[in-house]
């Protein structure tokens, strides 16, 4: 007997299936009862929309301090809303699109490391804390082992598979700022420890 979450990919997948296949034959029945005028204006719209929410995608990708892929087939409604929230909290933002769209925008923002875009994929642009949607990724991976990691990019560097959980355990900004902190801390604790350490010995 399957586990249970595999059936829900195996049922996840028939509905991706399902709804493209019928869309694609809704959009084909469509075509086929307009004039060829309007079918014309309506294929350079569809091209219209790709092409701008690829260069909008590119634009985010230019300015962002890191960004990963990842096949999202089988995570829930509410794990993935639980997620974006997390992320929107720290300055980063998850977009699901077609995968033609997520090749035309790392073309356009001259990114080629990563190649591996095929299967249903979300794409996690960080803004802010650039460790942060690496740590989400591999907490998801560890509890959903059918959750795939694509690839990543921090400071124009390739992270892989085998370096996610690394990069994952390295401490975020906040966690730096706590550390750098008790650095700054450690010797004033020190100083006043010892004025209180001499001002006992006089007594």
């Amino acid at each position: 007997m399957l586990p249970r979450y595999e059936y829900y990919i195996i049922f996840q997948s028939f509905w991706f299936y399902c709804v493209n296949t019928i869309k694609s034959k809704i959009f084909n029945c469509i075509l086929q009862n307009i004039s060829k005028t309007n079918k014309e204006n309506i294929v350079k719209s569809v091209i219209a929309k790709k092409e701008a929410d690829s260069q909008s995608l590119a634009e985010e990708l230019k300015g962002c301090k890191s960004f990963l892929v990842f096949e999202y087939l089988g995570l829930n409604a509410k794990e993935a809303t639980a997620l974006r929230r997390r992320l929107h909290e720290a300055d980063a933002k998850m977009y699901v699109a077609k995968n033609n769209i997520f090749n035309r925008a790392m073309k356009s923002a001259g990114i080629d490391k990563i190649s591996d875009i095929s299967g249903p994929n979300a794409l996690i642009i960080s803004k802010g804390d650039e460790i942060l949607p690496f740590k989400e990724i591999d907490g998801i991976i560890k509890k959903y082992k059918f959750i795939k990691f694509k690839g990543g990019i921090i400071d124009n560097q390739l992270v892989d598979q085998q370096s996610l959980s690394q990069i994952a355990s390295i401490p975020g900004r906040e966690g730096l700022y706590s550390m750098l902190l008790s650095c700054l801390q450690a010797p004033v604790r020190n100083f006043l420890y010892g004025i209180k350490a001499v001002g006992e010995q006089k007594q």
